[in-house]
Order: C-alpha cells, then structure tokens, then sequence
C-alpha cells in the first residue's frame, strides 16, 4: 500500500478520515500536489483533485494526460466523484462546482457524434499505437434530458438520483440553477462543466479545439 501523506492541522480540518486518506500514487517520498489522490469506492478510481493542463483543448488534454498513466473522467465518473466528495471533502465539491469567481471549467471524457443516423456517446477514449484516439461508443441514452435549460437544472437531483447510465440528466431531472446544454448533432461536441460567478453548468455542446486558461482537467486513473 502507499504511504500516507504527512499533512498539517489545517488540512485534516478540511478531510474526513473514516472515509479516505490521500496517497502518492508514485510512490515515493517527495511529492508534488499532482501526485496526491483521491480513492473513490463506487468506481474504484484515483480521483487527483489538482485541475491541471489548463489551456489545452479536448485532444491535447487527452494525449497528456495518458502519456501520464492517466485520463478524463466521463460524464458518469463524473458525478460519482460529485456525490463522493461532497460527502466527504466539501471544500473539493465546492472548488468544482460554487458560484463565485475565479471561472473553473473542466474537459469531459464524452464527444457526441451522429452514427447510422442515430446520435452516439463516444466514452472511454485512449490512444492506439498511431496516436489515435480510439474510444467506446453507445447510442445517446433516450431518457437524456434533450433541450437547454439556462436555468436550469438541479444539481443534487442530477448527480443523486436523476441521470442516465451514461451520466447525462434524465428528461425528468428537477428544476435548479444548474445550467445544462444538451448534446448537438453537429458531429463536433463534447461535454465540458463549469462554475464562476455568473453560474454553473454542463455543457454538452463544446468545440474540442477550444481551449483558454480557466479550462483544465481533474485527472482520473483505474486502481
């Protein structure tokens, strides 16, 4: 097993340790904040909750982040690290998702493309031995909530009860402040979620290609 991090007083108050500790994922004694992590049960997941690569687009992030060992979390891990951290790092669950300044936007693993006429989610991207990214495609769950809603949607409602296996809002979610743009049909969207103090939202309409220097991502890695 890791080690656990010698941390300060200060950075107890902020963890509950009945419910996890953080680790070096490296494995040594010197540790940078990229190396710290976060066990999530549900997924059995290191969740580093440092955003980093900030003003990389969609696929600069992607090849980054797994010449690292590591990837982007989809929509669904998504809102499983949501539900995680909010139980037990509020100060986490805040730094994602509080209205206030400064902006705070991260990529999402889900690019949404038109295939044999249907609209698909393409998931789980990794590179091929080109460099390519190959992925996991399924067709768009039909219970996804498919119309803009600014505002909005329930945050809690989304990520507690109402969303699809794929991690989108079901058409049924609550009413909240919790911006939400569907997935486009224009075979050039991927998902992104953000917070400032303008709002919060989802975002299923992005252009991969975009990039500023508020968007990053919180790293993922499969135990």
């Amino acid at each position: 097993m890791a080690p656990i991090i010698e941390i300060s007083n200060e950075a107890l108050k902020a963890l509950n340790p009945q419910h996890y500790t953080l680790r070096n994922d490296l494995e040594n004694s010197s540790l940078k904040s990229s190396d710290k992590f976060i066990h999530i049960p549900s997924l059995n997941l290191k969740f580093f909750p440092e955003r980093t690569l900030l003003g990389k687009n969609w696929y600069e992030t992607h090849k980054e982040l797994q010449s690292d060992g590591k990837r982007m979390p989809t929509p669904f891990e998504f809102i499983e690290i949501l539900k995680y951290v909010k139980e037990n790092n509020l100060n986490i669950y805040k730094e994602i998702t509080e209205v206030r300044n400064p902006w705070r936007a991260n990529w999402l693993d889900a690019d949404f493309k038109i295939i044999n006429g249907k609209l698909h989610i393409n998931y789980n991207h990794i590179l091929d031995s080109k460099g390519n990214l190959i992925f996991k495609s399924e067709v768009l769950d039909k219970n996804t909530l498919m119309k803009d809603r600014t505002p909005g949607i329930s945050l809690d409602d989304y990520i507690l009860n109402n969303h699809t296996s794929q991690g989108l809002p079901n058409k049924s979610v609550k009413s909240g402040d919790l911006y939400y743009g569907f997935p486009r049909s224009d075979n050039n969207s991927v998902a992104r979620f953000i917070a400032y103090s303008g709002g919060a939202g989802l975002y299923c309409y992005w252009y991969p290609t975009d990039g500023y220097s508020e968007l990053g991502v919180f790293a993922v890695k499969n135990e």
